[in-house]
């Protein structure tokens, strides 16, 4: 679980850096307040040197599983795991779709759709390998949360990156790109809470598995926890866009929170993908 967990965050930051380049894109020019393509090139670089760490701490945690603690770390045990299986050709596939979004960052963001094959690969060491239906919904799953809470973590992280930035202009920027954020929020919104719907279908066998598997009560806590996060990204649309507060004014603390429950929930799937699914008993 840990090692799936690892993978997942930074995947949301490179998804959220290609977010923030649309918003860019789509935003008012002359209203931005400073051209952030530099920070963006570097906190993407960064989320992807992350992310490529993670997948390679992932495969020792597959080979913890297959040889044990005392074994995992020799080198032939790790070449059958990562060379040799038949989830370590799946797994290739993860790590050479990071190197790829890891160029693209070199390339100073010219190629930002890159990273989002890493959102086709994912699903290759999961669940929803061999299904062509789950495995698409589990990609636009994954783009759904990345352009969402991926976006936001990015609005949020990126003044840091910026120098010699005052307090107030960092203010002044997170809220100036909150505002823009909301057509994205809403489609990727929609998009993660239908394809969890479709993946739902398909993992459940029947609803009343929702309560006696451990799988559907883990799935139950994820809703709940996804369904605090619709409200407070509801309540956030609402403060940021229809409430008259200064602009240099720190952004709301419902903002954080949308961030801390999402990141919960980043937990809870982590545990999700960990657990055999009803059907598999």
């Amino acid at each position: 679980m840990a090692g799936r967990w690892a993978v997942y965050l930074p995947l949301l930051l490179v998804c959220g850096a290609t977010g923030m380049r649309l918003l860019e894109a789509m935003g008012p020019r002359d209203l931005a307040v400073r051209d952030l393509r530099a920070e963006l090139a570097r906190l993407a670089l960064l989320s992807s040197l992350l992310l490529l760490a993670a997948l390679l701490l992932r495969a020792v945690f597959q080979s913890v599983e297959v040889w044990g603690a005392g074994e995992a770390l020799a080198l032939d045990n790790l070449r059958v795991v990562a060379l040799e299986s038949r989830w370590g050709g799946r797994w290739r596939w993860q790590v050479a779709a990071a190197m790829v979004a890891m160029l693209g960052s070199l390339a100073a963001w010219r190629l930002p759709a890159l990273g989002l094959g890493l959102a086709a690969t994912l699903p290759m060491t999961g669940h929803a390998f061999g299904n062509p239906l789950a495995w698409t919904a589990q990609s636009v799953h994954v783009l759904g949360a990345g352009f969402w809470i991926g976006t936001l973590i990015v609005i949020l992280v990126l003044p840091l990156m910026v120098p010699g930035i005052s307090v107030a202009e960092a203010a002044s920027m997170r809220r100036f790109w909150l505002g823009a954020f909301w057509p994205l929020a809403i489609v990727a919104a929609t998009l993660l809470v239908l394809s969890g719907v479709v993946l739902a279908i398909l993992y459940l066998p029947a609803w009343d598995t929702l309560w006696t598997e451990a799988y559907g009560r883990i799935l139950l806590a994820k809703v709940a926890g996804s369904m605090c996060v619709l409200f407070l990204g509801a309540v956030n649309h609402l403060r940021m866009n229809f409430r008259p507060d200064p602009h240099t004014a720190p952004v709301p603390l419902t903002v954080v929170l949308e961030v801390a429950f999402a990141l919960v929930v980043l937990g809870a799937t982590g545990v999700l993908t960990s657990t055999a699914q009803p059907h598999a008993h």
